[in-house]
């Protein structure tokens, strides 16, 4: 995991935790909001994996891709999904997160939902 603060590329900001205003900084002066790090994760990712709803929508609001997947193949909205993230899920759903679309694993976020037993999020396919 990156873990230089020095280091200020948007994947290692947000898996750091910076403050918002340090993210959006970056963000202002990034060309790739999609930048990935050396584990092929983006901001999102590590927004998604730390579990922050503020960054979720600030990276998403600012034109993240909600299906670019991991260096590993794990796609976003399957991350959410994993750790019960029903706001997160919803984010990315209406970010145009395809729901169809299947992970590494051959996981679709519907299937996974279900499978996780996540009631709260698999009532999201069903809206």
């Amino acid at each position: 995991m990156p873990t230089d603060r020095l280091d200020p590329t948007l994947p290692n900001l947000v898996c750091n935790q910076a403050p918002l205003e340090e993210i959006q900084s970056r963000i202002d002066q990034s060309s790739d909001i999609d930048e990935v790090d050396f584990k092929g994760w983006s901001g999102l990712h590590w927004a998604l994996v730390r579990e922050l709803p503020d960054v979720i929508k600030l990276l998403l609001d600012s034109g993240a891709d909600p299906n670019l997947p991991t260096g590993a193949g794990h796609i976003p909205v399957n991350i959410a999904i994993r750790s019960g993230q029903v706001e997160a899920t919803r984010m990315l759903l209406t970010a145009g997160a395809d729901s169809d679309r299947e992970d590494s694993e051959g996981n679709t976020p519907q299937a996974l939902a279900a499978t996780w037993q996540y009631r709260k999020v698999s009532k999201l396919f069903s809206e």
